[in-house]
C-alpha cells in the first residue's frame, strides 16, 4: 500500500485532526467511525468485529529499542510476523517502539507507520505500538509520544497522544476511552498516563476487559520490594486482564537501561506469563475472557459512597459536559508530625490486648510521637468467634480505657475495634485525640475477612474517616480498603496530608506479604505521609489470636514524581511513595518524623490541566469523600 509523500507530511491542521480522533466521536464507539469514514473514502475495506469471542491470543513484545527509525520499524514488522505464526490475534509493543533519533522528520515517521500498517494487514492481526513525533513549533528534542491501534485491515482504530508529556497545542487532552478488538472492549495507556485514573480505570465502567499499559520504564523504575505492583493491583481492583508491555534491555547497550518485566496478569492477580529484563522477547498467552468478570470494579462503582463519582466519570468519558466546582482543599499548619506505627501482637484476651496497648502508647509518648497507630481489630484480635463474642458493654469499656491513656500521655491514638449497634456489627477504626476525646469512628467500607465470618456490616460513609492531628488533615482506612486506592487519591484532592491503614492480614506467605505491600504503596502514593500497620506475629503469646506476620511500614510521597533520592528512606522510589521504614514479623514500634507542607500538591501537580474534561470528576470525588473539617 503506497501513499504519496504529500499524504505523510504532518501539519498543524493534521495534528488537530489526528489528536481529535481520541475525542470527537466518544469513548464508547472505540473512535472507529471517524477513521472508518476516511478508510471508506480511500477504498480500504472495513474490518467486521467478531461478536461473542470468548478468548483471544495476545503477543506482548518486550522490544529492545534501536537507535535508527528503520531498524525499529523492521523489528516491529518481524515481530508482527512471528506473532501471527504463534497464533496471536493482537500484538502489543512498548512505548516508543518506533523510536527515532532527534532530527527525524514526521514525514519519515509516518512512512514507517504505513509500513507497520501494511504488516498488520498482511498478517491479519491487530497491532498496538507507539512512536515519538516532532511537535511543530517546539524544539527538535521536545518530542511527543503517540499510541496507535491498527486493525487487521491496516486501518487506524485509535490514535492518541501521551498527556503526561510534551503535547501539541491542538491536542484535546482527553482520555481515549475504549476500543474494540474483535468486539472485545479494551483500553490502552502510555506509561505515566497510568497515573491518570481516567486512562487506567474509567474505561472499565464502559466494559473494558483488557487494560494495556505500553511503557518504556528505565531500570531505576524497577523496585524489587514492590515488583509488578502496578499491573497486579490494577487487575485485582477491576477483575479484568492487565497487560504491562515494557521496553527491554538492549543486548549491546544501545539504549538507556530498561527494566523489562513485561507481564500479562489475569483478573485474579495471577500471572498468565511474565518476562525478565532481556529485550527482544515475546510473551504469548491465550486469555479466557470469561474470567474478566469485573466483579471488584462493579463493587467499587456501585458502593453508595462512590457511585455518584463513578457515574459522573463514565458520563464525562462519553462526552457529556458537567460543571462541578472544586471545593477549597484543606490546608494545614506546617508543623512537624511524628508517627508511631505500633505493630502489636494480638491476644484472644481483650484485657491482655488493652495492657499491651497501654504499654505501647506510653512508649510512643516517651519517644515524642504525635500519633500512635495500632492494627485492625487490635482490641479483640481477629478470630471470628472472639470478635462476635465481644459485647457492646465490653467494647465501650475498652474505648474508655484507651481514651484515658491518650489523655494521660497527650497523644492521638488510632486503633481498630468492632462497633456494635443493636444486632449489627462493624469493623471500625477509632481515632482518639490527645485530650482523650473521640475524634471519629470509621466503619470499614470494603469488608473482606475470610468470608466475613464475624458478620460485619459494610460501612457506607466515607466522610467519617477524617480527623486532625495537630491541625493536619488525616484519614484512616481499614484492611481491604487499601484495594480501592481512589480513596487515597480523592482524599488527597480534598487536602489529606496523613493517611493510615490498619490491617490484620491473615495471609502470611511471601506472596501474600508482597501483595499487601503492593496495595499499600499504591494507597500511599498521593503526596501523603502514611502509616500502614499490620498485626505482628502472635505465636509467642499465651493465647494468640489469628496468624499475622507484620511488615508494617511508614511512607512518604510529599514531592510526588519530583522527589529526589535521600538517605532518610529505606526504599527510594521515584514514581511511587518511598518506604521510610518497615518492620519484620515481631512486635515493634516504627517511628518517622516529617514537616508537613501547607497543601497536598497531588491534584494541582499531576491532574489539573492534564485532561480538563475530567477535572469535574475529581472535584465531585473530593466532595464525596471529604467533610467540612
Amino acid at each position: 500500500m503506497n501513499r504519496s509523500a504529500t499524504q505523510c507530511v504532518i501539519t498543524r491542521r493534521r495534528f488537530l485532526e489526528d489528536s481529535m480522533l481520541a475525542a470527537v466521536l466518544g469513548a464508547a464507539s472505540g473512535l472507529s467511525r471517524g477513521q472508518d469514514a476516511r478508510d471508506s473514502r480511500a477504498g480500504r475495506p472495513r474490518h467486521v468485529a467478531q461478536a461473542g469471542r470468548q478468548s483471544i491470543t495476545v503477543g506482548v513484545v518486550q522490544q529492545a529499542r534501536e537507535q535508527e527509525l528503520i531498524a525499529n520499524r523492521d523489528k516491529i514488522v518481524r515481530f508482527i510476523g512471528q506473532a501471527k505464526a504463534r497464533g496471536c490475534r493482537l500484538v502489543i509493543f512498548p512505548e516508543d517502539a518506533l523510536g527515532s533519533p532527534v532530527g527525524t522528520s514526521n514525514e519519515d515517521i509516518e512512512k514507517a507507520v504505513d509500513v507497520i500498517r501494511d504488516a498488520a494487514r498482511s498478517n491479519d492481526v491487530y497491532t498496538i505500538f507507539c512512536a515519538s513525533f516532532v511537535i511543530p513549533g517546539f524544539a527538535p528534542d521536545r518530542l511527543g509520544h503517540c499510541l496507535r491501534v491498527v486493525g487487521p485491515d491496516g486501518r487506524i482504530v485509535l490514535r492518541f497522544n501521551k498527556l503526561i508529556c510534551n503535547l501539541p497545542p491542538s491536542d484535546p487532552c482527553r482520555a481515549p476511552g475504549i476500543f474494540q478488538v474483535d468486539g472485545i472492549p479494551c483500553c490502552a495507556m502510555i506509561c505515566a498516563d497510568r497515573w491518570l485514573r481516567g486512562f487506567e480505570e474509567l474505561p472499565v465502567t464502559l466494559g473494558a476487559k483488557i487494560l494495556i499499559d505500553c511503557s518504556a520504564n528505565a531500570r531505576k523504575e524497577w523496585i524489587p520490594e514492590f515488583a509488578r505492583y502496578l499491573p497486579v493491583t490494577r487487575a485485582l481492583r477491576n477483575n479484568v486482564f492487565s497487560i504491562f508491555c515494557n521496553m527491554g534491555e538492549h543486548p549491546e547497550g544501545m539504549d538507556e537501561p530498561r527494566h523489562g518485566h513485561s507481564t500479562i496478569i489475569q483478573p485474579d492477580g495471577t500471572f498468565a506469563t511474565a518476562a525478565d529484563d532481556a529485550g527482544d522477547q515475546m510473551l504469548v498467552a491465550t486469555l479466557d475472557l470469561s474470567l474478566a468478570n469485573g466483579i471488584e470494579a462493579r463493587r467499587r462503582h456501585n458502593h453508595p459512597a462512590f457511585k455518584p463519582y463513578w457515574d459522573l466519570g463514565r458520563r464525562l468519558l462519553q462526552g457529556e459536559k458537567v460543571n462541578v466546582p472544586l471545593t477549597e482543599p484543606y490546608t494545614c499548619p506546617q508543623v512537624e508530625i511524628t508517627i508511631a506505627a505500633a505493630q502489636m501482637a494480638c491476644s484472644r484476651d481483650i484485657p491482655a490486648n488493652l495492657e499491651r496497648m497501654a504499654r505501647l502508647i506510653g512508649e510512643a509518648a516517651e519517644n515524642r510521637a504525635d500519633v500512635v497507630v495500632f492494627p485492625e481489630l487490635a482490641v479483640t484480635g481477629a478470630i471470628a468467634g472472639d470478635v462476635s463474642g465481644a459485647d457492646a458493654a465490653v467494647l465501650r469499656d475498652a474505648l474508655a480505657k484507651i481514651q484515658s491513656q491518650a489523655r494521660e500521655h497527650r497523644i492521638t491514638v488510632v486503633f481498630g475495634m468492632p462497633h456494635i449497634e443493636g444486632a449489627k456489627r462493624w469493623n471500625s477504626a477509632f481515632a482518639v485525640g490527645a485530650d482523650g476525646k473521640l475524634l471519629t469512628r470509621y466503619d470499614q467500607m470494603v469488608v473482606d475477612r475470610s468470608g466475613n465470618a464475624a458478620g460485619f456490616e459494610e460501612g457506607s460513609e466515607a466522610k467519617s474517616m477524617w480527623f486532625k492531628v495537630k491541625g493536619v488533615p488525616a484519614i484512616v482506612t481499614i484492611g481491604s480498603d487499601a484495594r480501592w486506592n481512589e480513596i487515597g487519591e480523592l482524599a488527597a484532592v480534598r487536602g489529606a496530608q496523613l493517611l493510615f491503614n490498619l490491617s490484620y492480614d491473615g495471609g502470611v506467605s511471601d506472596a501474600a506479604t508482597l501483595l499487601r505491600t503492593q496495595f499499600w504503596v499504591q494507597l500511599a502514593s498521593f503526596c501523603t505521609f502514611s502509616a500502614t500497620v499490620n498485626a505482628a506475629d502472635p505465636r509467642d503469646l499465651a493465647r494468640p489470636s489469628d496468624p499475622a506476620n507484620g511488615g508494617s511500614a511508614i511512607w512518604e510521597d510529599f514531592n510526588g514524581h519530583r522527589k529526589k533520592p535521600v538517605d532518610s528512606v529505606e526504599v527510594f522510589s521515584q514514581y511511587s511513595a518511598c518506604r521510610v521504614v518497615s518492620a519484620g514479623r515481631q512486635e515493634k514500634i516504627l517511628y518517622a518524623e516529617r514537616t508537613m507542607p501547607k497543601l497536598n500538591p497531588h491534584f494541582g501537580r499531576l491532574v489539573a490541566g492534564r485532561y480538563p474534561h475530567l477535572e469535574p470528576w475529581y472535584h465531585l470525588g473530593a466532595k464525596v469523600i471529604g467533610p467540612d473539617l
